[in-house]
Formats: structure tokens, C-alpha cells, sequence
């Protein structure tokens, strides 16, 4: 893998995140929130009690997988337009998987306990959602919504999406019982605790970078990121070794991919993230882009 570059190598990682996240919201739907009655959060949700009341009323069973990827044909315009085109692309790769990988994982229950369901289908579905999140991606639905308010407002990604939950909770409750919408809720809850504790948001950090090879980091940082660096030349206390010292200021989201791009070119370079309580001067909260 080491031939394919390292720009490569970081997209084949991607890919593999954006499966295993995809795999898990499929898993956490068709093995412990489905199965056990509850709703997912958000337009998945929606999805699931429009696919009931058809069914009700008309005896035609829709496609979850299907529902799911026409649904996100517009919030994809809408992340291509507001967040960036990386966005886009990674999140409709993401609904394609999830909209396939629905219909292919088994319909099976793990529990009749509603509460277990609850928990333990809200823990991977955040964990899920997290991971592709935590890449600059997302699942798709809601969570476009959510990132594109977290963008706009700055927050965390959960806040947003819980706001919206409510919806699903009171049309649960009110077309069902309210015993269902309150372990949905539980669901949802985890959900959201999950994905902040995996993934947060738009905020400023301070990252320093102690290199041997100050030229090829800066010049990989910015050909993928195209942030501006501050160059310290500093000497080791234990080996008395010359090394750079490189400072940048970065949003959140992009933490991981200018990690990753660091060791692509130098594995051993040290790296150090402090958090930015205010950043003044020429700093821009960029686009996701390619």
C-alpha cells in the first residue's frame, strides 16, 4: 500500500471507515431498532413511520434502503453547496452503502427487551455515525442538516440532531404509545452522546508539529489543506538534534486528515493539539474540499 502514495492511502482508509460506519447503521437498525419497535432519529425515522402507515393502510411494504437514498438527493445538493464537495461526495458514497447494506443485513431481533434494543442499537449507530463523521463525511439526512447548522452556528453535531429528534419522538408517541417513544428517546439519547464523544465539531485548534522534514510536511499540508504555516527552528534537549517546529491553526474537522497527512511523510513526526479559545486575524473556516 505504501506505493500508492500517501494521498491514496488516506482514501482507501476513508473508504473502509465509510463501509464499517455504514455497516453499523445497518446493523443497528435491522438487528435492535427495528426489530424491537423503536425509531430511528431523524428522517430515517420519519422513514420508518411512513413506511408503517403505508403498510397500515394500504398493505404495501416500501423499501427502507430506497426511502433513505431519494430522501438525500436534495440535503446532497445542499451539502455540495454549503459544506464543500468532499462533503458531498464522502456522504453520498456513505447513503449509497447504508441504502445497499439496509437491504442486505438481516431482519432479525437480538432482544424483546426494549430497553437492551435501545441501548445497545443507539451505541452503534453512534459509534457508526461517529466515525464517518470524525472524517469529514456524515450519514447523510439530518446529520447534512446538523453540519451544515454546526457550520453556520458553530456547536456540536448531537445538539442539532436531537432538536430534530423531537419530531419523531411526539409522532411515535402519539400514532403508537408512548412507551415506545420514550425508549426511542433512550435510543436516541445514546445516539447522540455517542457521536459527541467520537466526533465534534468546528473547533479552533492550535497544532505543532516537530518535524525532520519541514519541506515535505508543509508541502503536503498545503496541497490537502492549504493552511498557512508558522516555522520555529528548534534543537532537541536529548539528542541536541536541528528540527522544525510548524504551528498552524486548523478547525476541528480537519484534526484528523492533516494528521494523517503529517505521517504519510514523516512517521516520526510529533504532533501536538492544544484547543483555541479565540483565534483573531487571517484565519478562515474553510469548505470542505477535495
Amino acid at each position: 500500500m505504501e506505493n500508492l502514495g500517501p494521498k491514496m492511502n488516506i482514501k482507501l482508509k476513508h473508504a473502509g471507515i465509510l463501509l464499517f460506519g455504514s455497516l453499523l447503521f445497518a446493523i443497528s437498525i435491522n438487528i435492535f431498532i427495528g426489530p424491537g419497535g423503536l425509531y430511528v432519529g431523524c428522517i430515517t425515522g420519519l422513514l420508518q413511520i411512513l413506511i408503517m402507515l403505508v403498510y397500515d393502510f394500504y398493505g404495501i411494504q416500501l423499501s427502507l434502503g430506497l426511502l433513505i437514498f431519494i430522501m438525500n438527493v436534495p440535503l446532497l445538493w445542499m451539502a455540495w453547496t454549503s459544506i464543500g464537495r468532499r462533503f458531498a461526495i464522502l456522504t453520498l458514497v456513505s447513503v449509497v452503502l447504508q441504502s445497499i447494506l439496509i437491504e442486505i443485513v438481516p431482519y432479525i431481533a437480538f432482544s424483546e427487551d426494549m430497553m437492551l434494543n435501545a441501548i445497545f442499537g443507539g451505541v452503534i449507530m453512534g459509534f457508526g455515525s461517529g466515525i464517518i463523521l470524525k472524517i469529514g463525511a456524515s450519514g447523510g439526512g439530518v446529520d447534512v442538516l446538523s453540519q451544515v447548522l454546526a457550520y453556520k452556528f458553530d456547536g456540536t453535531v448531537g445538539k442539532y440532531v436531537m432538536y430534530i429528534n423531537l419530531i419523531v419522538l411526539t409522532i411515535a408517541g402519539l400514532y403508537q404509545n408512548w412507551e415506545v417513544a420514550m425508549f426511542t428517546m433512550i435510543g436516541m439519547y445514546i445516539t447522540t452522546v455517542i457521536i459527541d464523544r467520537v466526533h465534534t465539531i468546528h473547533r479552533n485548534l492550535t497544532m505543532f508539529i516537530i518535524t525532520e522534514k519541514e519541506d515535505e510536511v508543509i508541502g503536503a499540508i498545503w496541497l490537502q489543506l492549504a493552511r498557512g504555516i508558522t516555522v520555529t527552528q528548534s534543537k532537541g534537549a536529548f539528542h541536541r538534534q536541528n528540527v522544525s517546529t510548524l504551528m498552524m491553526v486548523l478547525s476541528s474537522h480537519e484534526l484528523y486528515e492533516a494528521a494523517e497527512t503529517i505521517k504519510a511523510v514523516d512517521e516520526k513526526a510529533f504532533i501536538n493539539v492544544v484547543s483555541s479559545e479565540a483565534v483573531f486575524g487571517n484565519f478562515s473556516k474553510t469548505k470542505i474540499l477535495y
